[in-house]
């Protein structure tokens, strides 16, 4: 099963900190295949805010950025050939809306929709205790957080163990 597809982004600073744009994005689908982009800043965005706290927590700098970043519209193509076929979920409303920049910076259209993970979960019928159950197991095995690449991969995990004891 590789479908659903997990996304996560992390931005230059939260919104309620000034206007973010975002820097990194990964997408994992649940047989652990994944993809990650650091996302070299669209022209649009060169006097955005910038968080300083967000770059420590990331372990993400502008100059990272701007090196080894990879430019909004090839991001995009290649993010969207990666989740083709699947229906996309993120933990938070955040991650639509980082997609939304992206996709102004990359002056491209919507490839896809970022549903709520919690609409998938409450579909298949999983209990609280289920999810807290998953999300645990999930956190000891990639405790690395505020990673896109990571967080991807956890929400990931915690899909499949969940689709898997729901098999069993």
């Amino acid at each position: 099963m590789s479908c659903p597809t997990l996304i996560d982004f992390e931005a230059s600073c939260l919104p309620e900190y000034g206007q973010s744009f975002p820097i990194e994005v990964a997408v994992a689908r649940t047989d652990g295949s994944s993809r990650v982009w650091l996302i070299r800043p669209a022209e649009a965005w060169r006097y955005w805010d910038w968080s300083e706290e967000a770059e420590q927590l990331h372990r993400i700098s502008r100059d990272m950025l701007e090196t080894e970043g990879v430019p909004p519209p090839q991001v995009l193509a290649e993010m969207a050939e990666f989740v083709r076929g699947c229906d996309v979920y993120a933990d938070a409303d955040l991650d639509q809306y980082w997609l939304e920049v992206l996709c102004q910076g990359a002056g491209a259209a919507l490839p896809f929709s970022v549903r709520y993970l919690g609409e998938f979960l409450k579909d298949r019928g999983f209990t609280r205790p289920q999810v807290v159950a998953a999300l645990e197991e999930a956190k000891r095995r990639l405790p690395q957080e505020h990673l896109a690449r990571e967080d991807a991969r956890r929400l990931a995990l915690v899909v499949r163990l969940l689709v898997e004891s729901q098999a069993s």
